[in-house]
Order: C-alpha cells, then structure tokens, then sequence
C-alpha cells in the first residue's frame, strides 16, 4: 500500500494535509492503478510512465460528459498520491458487465444487448462541450503507431485525414470491463479516450477490442475465452450492420487506422490481429459478416 501522501485542493495549488484516506487496491489497468479513498470514493494513481497531465484531461472529460447526461462516475477532487497527480472518483459499487458475463455465460447473449443500447445512447446523446475532435487524436496515435515505419505513420496520418468526420460523442475504449453494474443502472467508466466524430469509429474500435487474440486473453478482459469473445463480437457486428454497410466504402481504412491507434497503446499481448488490419487497409472488399 501506498504511505500516506499529501493532498491538494481540487486547482493543485496549495498542500492541505495528510492523506490517510488511501485504501486497498481495487482494480489495476494499464495506465494506472486504483484504490479504495475514504468512504465512498476511488482514487485512480496512474503509473510512472504516464504524462502528468492525463489525470487532469480525464477529469474535465469525465465532467463534461456528465453535464451531457452520461451516466459516469462523478469526479471527486484531484490529489497528489507518491508524488502523482491521481483522480478521485466516486465509487460505484457494482461488479463490470463483463465480470457478470464470464461468472454467468448464460446471460452473455443478454448482456451484449445491452451493452449495444448503452453505445448507442451514448452516440445520440449529444455533443458534450470540452471533448476534443477524433481526428485530431487519431492522428497523434496512429504517428506513434508501434510495428510501423516512418512512411506508414505518414500514410496513416494521411488515411485518417482523408475519413469522413462526424459530429458524436464517442468512448474511444467502450467494452464490457468499462461498464460497471451500479445499484441505480450501468455506469461508464473511462473517459479519457473521449472524442467528438464519426460512430463508426468507436463501432470499430469495440469490434476490435471485442476480437479474440492468437494467444492469451486480451488484458482489458481478463478470463474471456475464444468461444465467449467471438459469439460476442459476431453479435455485436450484427447489432450495427446498418451502420457498418453505410460505412463500406471506408471500413477499411476505419479497421485500418483504429487499428494502428490501437498499436500505439502498447496494450495487446498478441498485436498479429491489428497489424493484419492495418496490412488490409487498402482491401475495399472487407467482409461485413460475424468476422468484418
């Protein structure tokens, strides 16, 4: 455990006192690592490789998507943590959806329903105030793009250029583990991927990480079988086959360049997948079946 740390008011200006309120581990991703934080809250302390400022970022995102109406953890306070600048939220009590869905495999067919409803209201929900362009972002990712060369990031960036905008609030890691099963309803939890543009993106961007891996389960869902992610992503296709058919004539370039996105995070065990998304970027005859 973490020794006590200082806290700071919610601007980080000044130091208020001690902070004993620091609790057990709870949960551990790939950027950061959270705690239990007093009564009712968690605090998100993230790694020592991750920017200072993306606790902040997430915050006025997380706020900004609530002012919208998103049923998201409420952000409690910004306090510094072992010299890090970590989140406070508050604590939904409530396993993920896709720890219910592992546990209980009879409710998975169930479960991705609803995990469709909760993406779709969340792209007609509007467009919060304070969320950057997915373009913009995009383009950063896919230039850091690992297993790529120069010229590739080059192209890539040139792709995303070349993609239809669009004006929709997406997630950009919208996936069971991110869902908790809140007393009140499901909560989103997350946000600091959040972007303004086209739904296909985030459409795509779930269908990949809702892909089973050549190897080891993928880490953002731990305990998934090969059988379970793949009934789970044919279903999810199926959910959005409009919308996947009225992208067609970009859907390559979208599993393409969201793949590449992907290869900058550094966050697959196996990348094969994704680097065969970005090799097929210029195929136009990609499949809109359970496999897309």
């Amino acid at each position: 455990m973490l020794s006590p740390a200082l806290i700071w008011d919610h601007r980080g200006c000044k130091a208020l006192g001690v902070d004993t309120r620091l609790g057990e581990l709870v949960g551990r991703g790939r950027t950061s690592d959270v705690y239990a934080y007093g009564e009712d809250s968690v605090v998100k302390v993230p790694h020592h490789d991750v920017p200072a400022d993306w606790p902040g970022l997430e915050a006025t995102l997380t706020e900004a998507v609530r002012r919208q109406g998103v049923p998201a953890a409420a952000v409690r306070d910004l306090v510094e943590i072992g010299g890090r600048t970590a989140l406070v939220l508050e604590r939904v009590n409530g396993v993920s959806m896709w720890q219910q869905m592992v546990s209980d495999p009879d409710r998975a067919s169930s479960l991705a329903n609803d995990f469709v409803a909760i993406q779709r209201s969340l792209l007609s929900i509007g467009i919060p105030d304070d969320v950057p362009d997915l373009t913009d972002r995009l383009i950063r990712k896919v230039r850091a793009a690992a297993g790529l060369t120069s010229a590739e990031h080059e192209e890539a960036a040139a792709l995303v250029e070349a993609l239809p905008r669009g004006a929709a609030l997406l997630h950009g890691d919208f996936h069971p583990g991110n869902i908790l099963m809140g007393a009140n309803g499901p909560v989103v939890i997350d946000w600091f991927d959040a972007t303004i543009g086209h739904p296909v993106a985030d459409i795509v961007r779930s269908s990949i990480l809702l892909q089973p891996s050549h190897s080891a389960a993928p880490e953002h869902l731990p305990d998934a079988t090969p059988e379970l992610l793949d009934a789970l992503r044919q279903l999810y296709v199926a959910a959005f086959r409009v919308e996947l058919e009225a992208a067609h004539a970009d859907l390559a370039t979208w599993r393409a360049t969201i793949a590449a996105a992907r290869l900058s995070e550094k966050a697959e065990v196996d990348e094969t997948g994704l680097l065969s998304m970005w090799t097929a970027r210029h195929d136009n005859l990609v499949a809109l079946g359970p496999t897309m």
